[in-house]
């Protein structure tokens, strides 16, 4: 329990130092635009030429700092954790830019009371971060920027006197305790929210566990009994008929009987696939979508790109056996596909068919009527932190699932 709770720490702590990075890039646009409103009406004008050099590079700083943060891959690029460990360290640089662009604009303003006030932005962009002790390193980097540009202002000094310069540096110095302290609960917040999320992988793991466990006994039960039975009656009527070969009666109880046997080893199959343990979850989806043309009449083609194997293997099947078992029994469809494959460290399933479509008050009434196979796959996938979604589509369903991957 600890190992996964150290696990589940470090992707939420991603999950939280990703949405810190976004916001941070949005607010640094802004403080781009402060610095240059600063510097029209609150320097001097030959300070200028220094202040739009460095207001220029912190201006393409933020903008690329802005273009890494929204970028598509990167929410893979946070969380791979081949990938993390670089990652991890962009924040850092970027808030380490902020404290030396947003001093630096300070030391080169004389008399600049905007500029003064513009640092104290720095700590409302550190208070986004995740990580307590790189905050108050930060922070405290960013207290004596702050003292070292008003001690060097001597125009400010004068005018203002010493006693309200401290007043300046302390009360800069309460806003830098506040930001420690707003960095200090997230990281407990976060601490809570993967405790919680960790508790919800095992007891999922733990249904997970004792479904298969069921369903496997079922399988076996159905393969060692019933598939025996029948096989055995098969045999017996194979020679019954070698004595009589016209018999109308031993042939159509051959026929049905061979029907049975089929029947119950896609049953024993779908229960409990031994194909999935043994040569993986792109196989036994490939297995599972010829056993339900052959069982249905429906055409379906699949498209299937999944060379790995994944502890979310299991959850993924189970969606897809519902999902083809719907089409079966209520999409009244002629044909379907089936698409497995990997998106930036997600399993990606697509189940579409053209039969009559599934709504919402479809979904609720087969929820009152006692049918909650779909819906239970669906908590399921919540549970594992993926999506399920029904697509809008002019004909038939078409169901896109996700999963993130799990080694």
């Amino acid at each position: 329990m600890a190992m996964t709770s150290d696990a589940e720490l470090i992707r939420v702590r991603r999950l939280h130092q990703l949405r810190s990075y976004r916001i941070g890039a949005v607010l640094r646009v802004g403080v781009v635009g402060f610095m240059v409103a600063a510097m029209l009406v609150g320097t001097r004008r030959s300070e200028w030429p220094q202040q739009i050099v460095l207001i220029t590079v912190y201006a393409f700083a933020a903008l690329w700092a802005l273009v890494l943060a929204y970028s598509p891959s990167r929410r893979r690029f946070i969380l791979l954790p081949r990938l993390a460990s670089i990652a991890r360290y962009e924040p850092f640089v970027f808030t380490a830019i902020d404290v030396c662009a947003l001093t630096g604009f300070q030391l080169l303003s004389t008399d600049g009371i905007y500029p003064l006030l513009i640092m104290t932005l720095l700590p409302v962009l550190v208070g986004l971060d995740v990580s307590s002790r790189r905050a108050a390193v930060v922070l405290a980097f960013t207290l004596v920027g702050f003292a070292l540009a008003v001690i060097q202002d001597p125009v400010m000094v004068d005018a203002i006197g010493w006693p309200e310069a401290v007043f300046r540096f302390v009360l800069y110095a309460f806003l830098c305790g506040t930001a420690l302290v707003v960095v200090r609960i997230e990281e407990r917040h976060t601490h809570s929210v993967a405790g919680l999320s960790a508790l919800r992988e095992e007891l999922l793991a733990q249904t997970m566990t004792a479904s298969e466990v069921l369903q496997r006994r079922i399988s076996e039960s159905i393969h060692d009994g019933p598939l025996q039975d029948v096989l055995a009656a098969r045999q017996e009527l194979i020679e019954l008929r070698m004595a009589a070969p016209d018999d109308e009666h031993v042939n159509r109880a051959l026929a049905g009987l061979q029907s049975a046997s089929e029947l119950l080893r896609q049953a024993t199959f779908e229960l409990h696939p031994a194909v999935l343990e043994q040569v993986g979850l792109g196989a036994a989806v490939g297995q599972l979508a010829a056993f339900t043309a052959q069982r249905s009449g429906i055409t379906i083609s699949t498209d299937i790109d999944y060379p790995i194997r994944s502890e979310i293997d299991p959850i993924v099947f189970g969606v897809a056996r519902e999902l083809l078992s719907n089409v079966v029994r209520h999409a009244r469809a002629t044909t379907a596909s089936v698409r497995l494959g990997i998106t930036d460290g997600t399993c990606v399933l697509d189940v579409a068919d053209d039969g009559v479509g599934v709504t919402g008050a479809t979904m609720e009434r087969s929820l009152g009527e006692g049918h909650i196979g779909l819906a239970s796959h669906r908590a399921r996938v919540d549970a594992a932190g993926g999506t399920f979604v029904f697509l809008d589509t002019p004909i038939g369903t078409h169901v896109c699932v996700e999963v993130p991957l799990k080694f």
